[in-house]
């Protein structure tokens, strides 16, 4: 997977430009129906938390009509989805690791937002695991669509700059999560456990990146050496 022209310096992207960079999706229509879901999803938390807080006569509004009820079990539901499956879906749909990496965090941070707190709990931890594996799968996802090969990174030219952003975002979620559980209780992690096995989906992933960007450049600098001699 590469970047084009049209994000370089000295010009400025247009919004499709942004709709259509690769670290968000292949296709700017895709882009649009998950960026689309993800603020219907925002709508939805800020109507469900307007229920519990906006007061009508002294009393809650959610106490006024039953209505809140399925809108707050189906927020729970597109919740959980979009915290453990739907950013897996979309990376395998469209690529675009970073779009993938925020996916399972915006039900966080909505949820953090209206508790008031902004500890990195369990969930948190649950949603940064879930966005780096999905983030490395949307890499890999797009290339293999791309060269038609299940081992993209032996045929496709790996930009640089793209393998390091997905890196990178992968390796603060790793901090994060390594800081949770280094100050946790064992018996606090035991929600936790299951999911730590997706870390297998980003080490295989980009370690194979990796391996195959170094094995490139030492063969670029052999073959120039060579050259000049």
């Amino acid at each position: 997977m590469s970047t084009d022209d049209r994000y370089g310096f000295g010009r400025r992207p247009t919004v499709d430009d942004v709709l259509e960079h690769p670290l968000l999706g292949l296709e700017r229509g895709r882009t649009k129906i998950a960026i689309g879901g993800l603020f219907g999803l925002t709508a939805l938390f800020a109507v469900s938390y307007a229920g519990s807080t906006v007061a009508v006569g002294g009393a809650p509004l959610e106490t006024l009509t039953t209505q809140f009820d399925t809108i707050t079990k189906l927020l729970i539901a597109l919740a959980t989805a979009t915290i453990t499956i739907l950013p897996f879906v979309y990376a395998i749909w469209n690529g675009g690791p970073l779009l993938s990496f925020a996916m399972p965090l915006l039900p966080v941070f909505l949820g953090d937002v209206a508790a008031g707190q902004y500890v990195l709990g369990v969930d948190a931890v649950i949603a940064l695991t879930v966005g780096a594996a999905a983030c490395a799968l949307a890499m890999f996802a797009a290339d293999v669509r791309q060269v038609g090969s299940l081992r993209p990174w032996t045929t496709v030219e790996i930009d640089a700059v793209y393998l390091l952003v997905v890196t990178m975002t992968i390796l603060v979620a790793a901090a994060g999560v390594a800081q949770f559980v280094a100050t946790q209780p064992p018996r606090n992690l035991e929600w936790y456990a299951p999911f730590s096995v997706l870390w297998l989906v980003p080490a295989g992933i980009v370690g194979a990146y990796w391996q195959a960007a170094i094995r490139t450049t030492v063969a670029a600098r052999a073959e120039k050496t060579e050259i000049e001699s």
